[in-house]
């Protein structure tokens, strides 16, 4: 059989898309899910070209039969490489809804696409430095085609009585015009931190700006509007000294709602932590949602959430952030490459 990866057609796309509804849309009627893809391809950072959607097909068949899809969205990354501490801004993708249609299954088309597209994305709208994605299937698939599982480790602190302290007015809430500045603080922040001692491996970070929040915020927004909610106006809090602050997504997914704080930012204190994670909680609360949730939290995080009732879990079978490293000379493995904030905001 000839296998050949390009873009879908309009057709192809909504049949493709059609065809994982069942999977990642469960909750939405066809037409709620199809139109919240179209959203969430119109972002800051999916719009003008960021998003691009990749079909393996058949083409000797007429129509074509599509074999296996997914989509890439096109960020920007850090990369220091080993033995210094000078960093470089290039991009990389994001990889996502890797779906192989269930009459397609067992044949390697899966595979294949991806080993495919591995070659595509190196230079898929200039020079990529990596490209990640976030297995839902385990780690071992993914790591023999070249993506190897990094940090899975996750926070869950439930909504509950025991987990919800008396709020003090420590912190403020952010909104959406608060964050291009604060981005720019976090991003000099994150600079330093890759450059401040020379590295041992490569490190790499993906940019916590403020798209990468819209894009967030344009899926809790949009599920908001199809449940008869408002949409969400506070996206995080920061600490009356400004010094630290969280950026959070609400989840309104009814099997397992959750507030997903997508990145801490600065360098909290203890007592900055517990005010930060009330703030969470307290939204969590006021939106019904079952738990607050950060990926990869930092000793101090991980202490307070456990005192609030909360436990880190480490995943093995779902959102595995892995990565595949295109410049020679540079591994993909935990071992090869650190990767620095490694937190849910770089999701996709």
């Amino acid at each position: 059989m000839y296998r050949h990866l390009r873009n879908p057609t309009p057709q192809e796309l909504i049949q493709i898309r059609s065809a994982h509804k069942g999977y990642w849309g469960t909750h939405l009627t066809l037409k709620q899910y199809l139109n919240r893809e179209e959203v969430l391809s119109s972002t800051t950072l999916t719009g003008n070209g960021g998003l691009t959607n990749w079909a393996l097909v058949d083409p000797t068949t007429s129509p074509a039969t599509v074999l296996a899809s997914c989509e890439s969205i096109r960020k920007e990354v850090f990369v220091v490489e080993a033995g210094t501490n000078e960093m470089r801004v290039s991009h990389g993708h994001g990889i996502g809804s890797v779906f192989t249609p269930i009459e397609m299954r067992g044949k390697g088309h899966a595979s294949i696409m991806l080993k495919m597209l591995a070659e595509e994305l190196k230079w898929h709208g200039g020079e990529s430095a990596l490209s990640a994605l976030y297995s839902d299937i385990g780690k071992a698939f993914y790591r023999r085609l070249g993506w190897h599982p990094h940090a899975s480790l996750h926070l869950n602190i439930p909504v509950s009585p025991s987990s919800l302290p008396t709020i003090a007015d420590k912190t403020t809430p952010l909104e959406t015009s608060s964050l291009p500045s604060l981005c720019t603080q976090d991003i000099k922040a994150l600079k330093a931190s890759l450059t401040s001692t020379p590295a041992l491996k490569p490190r790499i970070s993906f940019h916590p700006d403020s798209k990468t929040f819209d894009w967030h915020f344009a899926r809790a927004e949009y599920l908001a509007r199809i449940t008869n909610r408002p949409p969400p106006t506070t996206k995080g809090a920061i600490t009356t000294s400004g010094s630290a602050w969280i950026v959070w997504t609400h989840d309104f997914q009814k099997a397992e709602s959750k507030l997903h704080i997508l990145r801490v930012a600065g360098e909290p204190s203890k007592e900055d932590v517990k005010d930060l994670l009330a703030a969470a909680l307290a939204e969590a609360r006021e939106w019904g949602l079952t738990c607050v949730q950060t990926w990869n939290p930092k000793e101090a995080v991980a202490e307070v959430g456990k005192e609030l009732g909360g436990r880190v879990v480490e995943r093995e079978a779902d959102e595995i952030p892995s990565v595949m490293m295109y410049e020679s000379g540079m591994g993909s493995t935990v071992g090869e490459v650190e990767w620095f904030a490694n937190e849910r905001f770089a999701w996709c």
